[in-house]
């Protein structure tokens, strides 16, 4: 897809958690979470700095704010291991109406269940804390949602 920053991409790593109970009480049985990470984790594990990308938005935080990402800029790849996570339920890689269903081997579609903010902080806090194990997060800066 092309808009005003480009080719938007799926691009990045992959955090595959089980059974993920949303807010409204749904499990989906396999999330799979797309994300992008920039400068090294210390060995303390708490030089993260999470950036949160706007509603429309892929976890691809050096193609719509590379002047902000990088040595000596606000996302100081010398100093913190810059964090994006895309949204539950995003097009770009995380799990979504496009995905398919493990219980069924089709797409979602319109299944899908509704999902919140909420659900997509919980996971996200789920993938820092157990998936990589982060002991601490320095901040938490995003676009519009």
């Amino acid at each position: 897809m092309n808009d005003e920053y480009g080719k938007i991409d799926s691009a990045g790593d992959t955090y595959v958690c089980s059974n993920f109970q949303l807010e409204n009480g749904y499990i989906l049985p396999q999330v799979e979470v797309r994300y992008n990470s920039y400068g090294q984790m210390n060995k303390e594990r708490d030089n993260v700095l999470v950036v949160c990308h706007a509603l429309t938005g892929n976890s691809r935080l050096d193609q719509w704010w590379s002047d902000m990402l990088g040595p000596n800029k606000a996302f100081d790849t010398n100093k913190y291991y810059v964090l994006c996570a895309n949204a539950l339920g995003s097009c770009y890689g995380t799990t979504g109406p496009t995905s398919i269903n493990p219980l069924t081997n089709k797409p979602y579609g319109i299944t899908f269940p509704e999902v919140t903010i909420r659900d997509t902080v919980a996971l996200h806090l789920q993938m820092v804390r157990e998936g990589m194990q982060v002991k601490s997060v320095c901040g938490v800066v995003g676009g519009s949602m």
